[in-house]
């Protein structure tokens, strides 16, 4: 996987913008239950923190961060205005070095007993990443259930905290790979005998991760359109038990994640564009990885505010920039419940000398089931782009 320098003035200047407004926000940590649930989160982070150091390996991600929300932070699942959110991702990396990374991913979430508007509740969801490289398709598959609490703690404003609890399996096929022995002079020949003893190619183990978030939504509504001012910013730490990693004769400890990603959405008010910038940062180990950038929304077709009859379409052209290694472009594409992302990794670092600029493609397909009229749920867009 890709190995990056943190950029801290990138970083600083990228969640700069936000301050300022999450301040006049951040009243509600000074209660009771905010201030234990904050200081819970801190003790096991900190706890885990000083162990990142101490392992190898580094976890799948994808460059349309945004349309992976329970990878990023469990604290997100069931964090959709609408009744339930699926999502899958596809992404092939490093396409000319043959026999790529190809990483697939589904997700599934929704929020529970929030039948009342403006009341604690829960969020549950689940999803499922498989990650796989070379001829021996090595790579890792796990599946990962997350449930949330989400709280509101203020004017349009939430706070929720997350565990996550998975299963992964590393898993390699290491009998279709050619040894040095069955080279006979012009080629490799399988039916030598490599006379190599393979070893167990396959473990399994538990993973747990936790993560926290705060989101703030406001808009206003007319008689002909809906526009809203959201942002969030989370915390979210992975492989809290740090699971024993076993490769051939050598083991060793999964190094902790650590996750923060900021984002928002801000529709100019009289028009039909939105500004969306997002950012996110990685510590896992000696590796880490800043990506910055925003995108533009142009509203096609409003939806009703009466009958609800006909529902909002638009499109969205951004741009992100992974520190030190890739400029990717992005187009997404949303018709009611349904919004499709494609990008396009860009490698403009040393690595280019091999990658020969094909970092790889990406997509998203995202659908999101909006809650009945008469539950309170506009009939703009399902969709949280």
């Amino acid at each position: 996987m890709q190995e990056m320098e943190l950029n801290k003035g990138t970083m600083k200047k990228s969640i700069a913008a936000f301050d300022a407004i999450l301040t006049s926000h951040i009243s509600f940590l000074t209660s009771a239950y905010m201030k234990y649930a904050i200081a819970t989160f801190a003790v096991i982070l900190i706890s885990h923190i000083s162990h990142l150091t101490s392992a190898f390996a580094q976890d799948v991600h994808f460059s349309q961060f945004n349309e992976t929300p329970q990878l990023i932070n469990p604290g997100a699942a069931g964090s959709t205005n609408g009744m339930i959110r699926g999502i899958v991702n596809y992404k092939n990396q490093w396409s000319a070095m043959g026999n790529a990374f190809n990483t697939v991913a589904a997700s599934v979430d929704m929020p529970l007993f929030d039948s009342k508007q403006n009341k604690a509740h829960m969020g549950a969801g689940l999803n499922f990443f498989s990650d796989k490289a070379g001829e021996s398709k090595f790579g890792l598959t796990q599946v990962n259930l997350c449930l949330a609490g989400i709280v509101p703690v203020a004017d349009n404003s939430t706070f929720s905290l997350g565990l996550s609890l998975g299963f992964a399996q590393h898993k390699a096929n290491l009998n279709v790979l050619t040894w040095g022995s069955q080279y006979d002079g012009s080629g490799f020949n399988t039916a030598i005998n490599s006379n190599e003893t393979t070893p167990s190619n396959s473990f399994m183990y538990a993973d747990i991760g936790a993560g926290m978030q705060y989101e703030y939504s406001n808009g206003k509504s007319t008689v002909d359109r809906s526009e809203q001012k959201r942002f969030a910013v989370g915390v979210s730490y992975f492989h809290l038990n740090r699971p024993e990693q076993k490769y051939f004769s050598v083991s060793d400890k999964l190094f902790g994640k650590l996750v923060v990603n900021v984002s928002g959405h801000f529709d100019k008010e009289g028009t039909n564009y939105s500004f969306i910038p997002s950012a996110i940062y990685y510590k896992q180990g000696p590796s880490s990885e800043c990506m910055i950038g925003g995108a533009l929304r142009y509203r096609i077709k409003k939806a009703s505010r009466v009958t609800g009859f006909i529902n909002e379409s638009a499109m969205a052209f951004g741009l992100h920039y992974r520190v030190k290694d890739a400029i990717v472009p992005q187009f997404y594409f949303e018709l009611s419940s349904l919004a499709i992302g494609v990008s396009y990794d860009i490698t403009v670092s040393t690595y280019n000398q091999a990658a020969k600029y094909k970092g790889g493609p990406e997509i998203s397909l995202k659908y999101g089931l909006k809650k009945p009229k008469n539950m309170g749920m506009s009939q703009r867009s399902a969709i949280k782009l």
